[in-house]
């Protein structure tokens, strides 16, 4: 049937083709505008932010994108994105309008944004998060693969450090979990009360691939934090220094290693304070001979936050948080009343985590039980966590408690007379 197209139906599609051509119109007017907020077109030519800066925890990866207007930051999965400190570079002409400082702290664990003004308009660059994993692969002219030991489960590796440290030789071994593989165990191991050495230890806990000295004690007791099965097993003892021609009790939140319900792990400045134990974004402020700070609560020191890890061991001071080196030994108490040596040469066991999954075991020999083996000083161990990668990390008892075994073998030669120490507590890989 043919259809003749009368005059009617050809002013409708010539009023249709006007509509479509004024849509296009402001279409395109519209996208010369700077998403609302702006009374000028956008010159999409124009930079607003010179450069950024990821002040800390430290970005694997950084992108600044001045037409796209967006931000894209890579960071190692595992840690703590809910305070993050950028820089923000502006060009001449171009000032800060959300936040007002170019220096500020933002939850990227939630959606953030930079607000900035210049060039008659104002513009926001939207932050994009990338969590990234980084392999953990230790330096092969730094460590080398120690396979004298015997048999151990796939997932534990044993390095030994083939370097020197400030003109010091160095008797040093790691040992590495990968904690993703789901057989992996962390145990903290030890009660409030009673001593054994590392082989005791050994023995009677089902003889784990790995066993390291851990806290501090005094008295045949544990003077930190245990906790195991998610089950407080020793709370932390006062730290006593002279306070006006007195010995009094000092409470300070020093640094406690443990694994969370999700298997990855964490060092925090904490305290556990009615059976709850709280980690704190920063350390009671504590000094040896100044007037001590009140005892630790959810309320003091400031932010704190609840913390229920499986299993957490408490020493210090902490090393590594976030990526960033900490050391704050002094407010943490580890003076040189404390015995602990943090700036000199000494035998020292320690404990990190990667981002990649894996807990890091170490230890180091001194004294010079093998001619010209002094010792590290705590900086010394942190710089070998953080050249490995490491993102949290926390000093443990050193000195002649300091040993590692692995399959029931001394790695290093103990300083007290090449005998082991009975130590209060250890942790464990199995």
């Amino acid at each position: 049937m043919n259809y003749k197209k009368s005059k009617h139906d050809k002013d409708a599609k010539s009023g249709l083709r006007f509509l479509q051509s004024l849509l296009m119109i402001l279409v395109f007017l519209t996208s010369s505008y700077a998403c609302g907020d702006s009374e000028t077109p956008i010159d999409r030519d124009f930079k607003y932010i010179e450069s950024i800066e990821v002040v800390s925890p430290t970005a694997t990866n950084v992108k600044l994108d001045n037409f796209a207007h967006f931000i894209e930051l890579d960071f190692e999965k595992g840690l703590d994105l809910s305070s993050v400190t950028i820089k923000v570079n502006l060009p001449a002409g171009v000032r800060m309008v959300a936040p007002t400082e170019q220096t500020s702290e933002y939850d990227l664990t939630k959606d953030a944004s930079i607000k900035v003004s210049g060039n008659g308009s104002s513009q926001s660059y939207r932050i994009k998060v990338n969590l990234v994993n980084v392999p953990f692969n230790p330096s092969a002219d730094k460590w080398g693969k120690e396979d004298s030991f015997g048999n151990l489960p796939e997932y534990i590796s044993v390095y030994k450090y083939l370097q020197t440290i400030a003109n010091k030789k160095v008797v040093a071994y790691i040992a590495v979990a990968d904690m993703n593989n789901k057989t992996a165990r962390f145990k903290v191991l030890g009660e409030k009360k009673g001593v054994a050495t590392p082989k005791k230890i050994y023995d009677d806990n089902s003889k784990p691939a790995v066993v390291l000295n851990a806290g501090y004690f005094w008295a045949g007791s544990s003077l930190g934090l245990i906790i195991r099965d998610g089950k407080i097993i020793s709370s932390q003892e006062p730290t006593y220094r002279e306070y006006n021609g007195a010995s009094t009790p000092y409470y300070p939140t020093q640094g406690t290693f443990g694994m969370n319900k999700d298997r990855t792990f964490s060092a925090n400045y904490a305290y556990e304070s009615k059976n709850t134990l709280y980690a704190y974004p920063v350390l009671s402020q504590n000094k040896a001979g100044d007037k001590p700070q009140p005892l630790p609560t959810k309320d003091f020191p400031a932010d704190a936050k609840t913390w229920a890890p499986e299993e957490a061991i408490g020493a210090g001071p902490l090393l590594i948080k976030d990526g960033e080196y900490k050391n704050n030994w002094e407010t943490e108490l580890f003076d040189s009343i404390s015995g602990i040596g943090p700036t000199v040469n000494n035998p020292r066991s320690a404990v990190a985590y990667h981002s990649s999954g894996h807990v890091v075991f170490f230890v180091c020999e001194g004294r010079n039980k093998t001619p010209n083996t002094p010792g590290l000083t705590l900086k010394e161990v942190a710089d070998l966590f953080l050249d490995l990668g490491c993102t949290d990390a926390i000093n443990l008892d050193g000195g002649g408690s300091s040993c590692m075994l692995i399959n029931g073998e001394e790695t290093i030669i103990p300083s007290d007379n090449a005998t082991q120490r009975k130590v209060a507590n250890a942790i464990a890989l199995y």
